[in-house]
């Protein structure tokens, strides 16, 4: 009889479903919760901070292709106060919450980066099986639809930059969003949405998982710490006071609230918080002499490599797209007469660091960055006063000279809001890695990361494929993991 018993319990426990709890339902844990779903051997719960709405019940904000009008919808947007540079105040930094995440307000560029990035990955930073070769089948396979904007549905900002460009000897290009090699050009970017909609990660993947009944989604259930039993994660704590068992958790709450939840549960990993990056990013505004009826907010982008060459700055490699300048057709979403021009630096050195609730990003305080932010500011000085942005405004703020361009930037310089490296990826030798090659926290059983936070480097793009390019190849390592135990 007993071992008749025995024998059953050992079915039992062959057929009883995994509990995995996925933390945030941004572009990552979507993607994670999504995937591990589609296994009926795994119980999916997704918690999120912010609420859960259904793609059919998201109001026009969300749904719109002009991100900023995403910007207004009050609770969907977190603004946490942050330390940009050591000479400014503590000022918002813009997060999405709710379903979707910062994919549902974000300004819906996609972008892939430059092959040199993941390249540099695992040939520099530990990362083995994350060269561009190992990504790249991925990224052309990505759920999330990428739309090219057509020419006839630029707005004025983006003729004023690809003319002005093209002027100076920069070649068009509309393929610069999935042009890995393409260091140099100007011309249309790709941008995610379809159909007159932008398409979150809710959209994509959590909606046709929503029937499933292995997945349950919670919203406005903030997760604070993980539950350890010595080295093994068996569940979370909510921000309620309530505890939820588990059999595995995955942390994927963005790349600040990551390390804040790991530091609460006092994983003992000392790069958690540490090496925080940024693209450093000003806009020069312009007042425009007719009011914007653009359809996107951004359909155009100028991408560049910087001439550099100063003590500490790599060498004149002409395919590293470390320079972005980005026009902006309309400020908010009611304001059609002014628009703006972004610099942005995209390969970037200086770190910072979450402790706590202290987010302090120390733009700009590595020399490199500050070398290629000046040369950016300058550049994107001498397209604006080319003759096709005289031909759309009546004047733009160009406040920094070159005797004061350092001092403005550490006072006014800001960011593309493209936060990651706070828990970063990297081998189990590695004493600043917190996670391996797979996403799993090193040193610990039973739970994973995986947002922008696990980011050995910032790619030279924006952020929002890239992550979820990532949560893609972790969701499988995850599933061949639990499934194998």
């Amino acid at each position: 009889m007993n071992i008749r018993m025995a024998l059953l319990g050992q079915d039992k426990r062959k057929t009883q479903q995994r509990r995995v709890v996925v933390v945030g339902a941004g572009s990552a844990g979507a993607v994670i919760a999504s995937r591990l779903s589609q296994n009926k051997d795994l119980d999916v719960l997704l918690l999120e901070s912010g609420p859960d709405v259904a793609a059919a019940f998201e109001v026009d904000g969300i749904g719109s292709t002009n991100f900023v009008d995403a910007l207004e919808v009050a609770n969907r947007n977190l603004r946490i106060p942050v330390r940009r540079t050591a000479s400014q105040d503590l000022s918002d930094y813009v997060r999405g919450t709710g379903t979707g995440g910062s994919s549902s307000v974000n300004a819906m560029v996609g972008m892939w980066g430059m092959a040199s990035d993941y390249d540099r990955w695992e040939r520099d930073l530990g990362c083995d099986g994350w060269s561009w070769r190992d990504v790249a089948p991925v990224f052309a396979n990505l759920s999330i639809p990428l739309r090219t904007t057509l020419p006839s549905e630029w707005g004025n900002v983006d003729r004023a930059l690809v003319e002005a460009a093209t002027d100076l000897g920069f070649e068009r290009r509309d393929d610069l969003s999935t042009a890995p090699l393409a260091g140099r050009g100007v011309g249309a970017v790709s941008l995610t949405c379809v159909d007159g909609r932008r398409a979150s990660v809710n959209d994509v993947y959590l909606e046709p998982a929503r029937s499933r009944t292995n997945l349950k989604i919670r919203g406005n259930s903030a997760v604070v710490r993980l539950n350890l039993h010595g080295n093994v994660a068996v569940g979370v704590h909510l921000a309620d006071g309530s505890d939820i068992d588990a059999d595995a958790v995955v942390v994927c709450a963005g790349a600040i609230a990551t390390p804040q939840i790991l530091l609460h549960t006092k994983i003992q990993r000392s790069g958690i918080g540490q090496g925080v990056k940024d693209h450093p990013a000003v806009a020069f505004t312009l007042a425009l002499k007719e009011p914007s009826e653009a359809q996107f907010a951004i359909s155009a982008l100028l991408r560049t490599s910087s001439t550099s060459t100063g003590k500490n700055h790599e060498s004149s490699q002409t395919d590293k797209g470390d320079i972005h300048l980005l026009p902006l057709n309309h400020t908010t979403a009611n304001d059609n007469m002014h628009g703006a021009m972004f610099a942005a630096v995209m390969r970037v050195h200086s770190t910072g660091s979450i402790t706590g609730a202290n987010v302090d990003l120390n733009l700009l305080s590595d020399e490199r960055d500050m070398c290629v932010m000046t040369e950016a500011t300058s550049m994107l000085a001498t397209m604006v006063e080319r003759g096709s942005f005289d031909a759309i405004a009546n004047s733009v703020s160009i406040e920094p000279t070159s005797e004061n361009m350092q001092e403005w930037l550490l006072n006014n310089v800001g960011s593309y809001s493209h936060i990651g490296c706070s828990s970063k990826m990297g081998a189990v030798t590695d004493d600043d890695a917190v996670v391996d090659t797979s996403g799993k926290v090193i040193g610990y059983s039973g739970v994973w990361v995986c947002d922008a936070s696990i980011f050995p480097d910032l790619p030279t793009s924006n952020t929002h494929l890239p992550v979820v390019m990532m949560a893609e190849r972790i969701s499988q390592r995850i599933s061949e993991s639990l499934l194998s135990n």
